[in-house]
């Protein structure tokens, strides 16, 4: 296999003069270092520091300007869900342990990459010199040089470097192509096969189309529709679920009050889908353990037409504050919001329907969070699976005789969904699986007691529902 560390494989079809050609600056291009700054901090911190993606680009991106932030979003997402590919492909021109570099000057030299491989509407010069400025500002003339002769080497030997990528072990191109790691590769294609996996794979790394359920407690969905049309901002209803309305251009939607104003919450189609099988009606008393955000909790109280009573719990006092504040822009008057571990719930109430939608390894929901798939381990799942069935024993505690529990997760790994409920049977016979046939359209079904949705299938969020329900004695 040919080297790209080695000299003689520097020669390229872009020879020195076509490089500095693409190099050299023909327009005026604005300088965006700060933002370019900022993209480094970023993902330095989740990497270094375990912080959430989603989080610090909501709160840490005031200080910029639209032109600034998006391309922060667009650049700190795209080299998180890119990275094994960066690092492979910057790897090969790196002399030595590229492991090993400090991770301020890897970040750097990522997003560099990124914006070099994926943005072609940013200038080769833009990102080359604003990367070696930061390095030179932050560090030293020899950081700079290096992060300079890496990007220039990669823009040289981009062409080169993919023909080597293709000659790779089969699993190992896979990771590369579709940047996941080894070890996730390996586990779906046993239980998927290669062609599910690979269009699992793509799907994880497509930018999401996000959507919003339309609140009908406090909504006039005809001004709704008719805001949209006004304002040029794109949509489509989903057939099978049409509380749910798929938005474009959503930074032009956020301008229209909409979400300050509780019409909308955004969430993703599948969320819908627990709480369409818990069916809560107006009286009811129900249970949601894992409340925060509270996307499903806003349309649990929705369909009770804020009639009955609804127990939220979340055992993070910050969550259950952000959980209290979107169920009151929601309207949700029949909610109470208590800060506690569902695993001993703190009530002594036996309720109608319960929802646990039981904290996962998030595999469903990849293409969201962007960084969660360099964050997990297979131990994650073993782990979880323990967490889940203490839940649900506890789920079995406080549901009343003829209740019901829904159970589900935002992940595709079998031991969180089915073995999970395979294992709570055994110490629980007093519970039976509902047949969901009917309930909802055949293709979400999995089997005809449960639901699995799939990214690349569905057009929605990867997912697992069932519903339990106790036997009266």
């Amino acid at each position: 296999m040919a080297d790209p560390k080695d000299p003689n494989f520097n020669t390229s079809s872009m020879g020195r003069d076509d490089l500095d050609e693409r190099l050299r600056s023909t327009e005026n291009i604005p300088s965006q270092l700060n933002a370019r700054t900022k993209i480094i901090e970023i993902l330095t911190r989740v990497e270094t520091r375990q912080a959430f993606t989603d989080k610090l680009l909501e709160r840490d991106l005031d200080e910029f300007n639209d032109m600034d932030r998006n391309l922060i979003t667009e650049v700190v997402n795209g080299a998180l869900r890119w990275q094994y590919r960066l690092d492979w492909y910057l790897s090969q021109l790196y002399v030595g342990e590229y492991a090993s570099l400090i991770p301020d000057v890897k970040n750097n030299l990522r997003s560099a990459a990124y914006q070099l491989m994926y943005l072609d509407r940013i200038p080769p010069y833009a990102v080359l010199n604003e990367a070696v400025e930061i390095a030179k500002t932050k560090y030293n003339q020899k950081t700079a040089n290096l992060v300079n002769a890496i990007l220039r080497n990669f823009l040289r030997q981009q062409k080169k470097l993919e023909y080597v990528e293709m000659q790779l072990d089969y699993i190992q191109r896979l990771c590369v192509m579709y940047s996941h790691p080894e070890w996730m590769v390996q586990r779906w294609i046993e239980q998927w096969g290669v062609d599910e996996t690979i269009e699992l794979c793509k799907a994880n790394n497509d930018r999401p189309r996000l959507s919003v359920r339309i609140n009908y407690l406090q909504a006039d969905p005809d001004t709704f529709f008719k805001t949209l049309v006004e304002n040029n901002i794109s949509y489509e209803t989903h057939p099978d679920f049409p509380e749910f309305v798929w938005i474009d251009h959503f930074s032009e939607f956020r301008k229209l009050d909409f979400l300050k104003k509780g019409w909308v919450s955004v969430q993703d189609i599948s969320t819908g889908i627990p709480v369409r099988l818990l069916n809560p009606q107006p009286g009811d008393t129900v249970l949601d353990m894992c409340a925060a955000p509270g996307g499903k909790s806003g349309f649990i109280v929705d369909r009770m037409k804020n009639n009955g009573m609804l127990l939220a719990l979340d055992r993070h006092h910050n969550r259950a504050v952000q959980l209290q504040d979107n169920l009151k822009r929601l309207g949700g008057g029949i909610a109470y919001v208590v800060a506690a571990d569902s695993i001993q719930v703190p009530s002594a109430q036996k309720f109608d329907k319960i929802l646990l939608d039981a904290p996962c390894s998030g595999f469903g929901v990849l293409n969201k969070r962007v960084d969660l798939k360099w964050k997990r381990t297979a131990q994650d799942i073993e782990n979880m699976q323990r967490l889940q069935l203490q839940l649900l024993g506890s789920a079995a505690e406080a549901v009343r005789p003829d209740g019901i529990i829904v159970y589900s997760t935002c992940t595709l790994e079998p031991e969180e969904n089915e073995q999970v409920v395979e294992k709570f049977f055994q110490g629980h016979r007093d519970f039976i699986l509902d047949d969901l046939t009917g309930e909802i359209p055949e293709k979400y079904l999995w089997h005809k007691n449960y639901v699995r949705t799939f990214p690349q299938r569905h057009q929605m969020d990867g997912s697992f529902v069932t519903r339990l329900r106790k036997i009266p004695r």
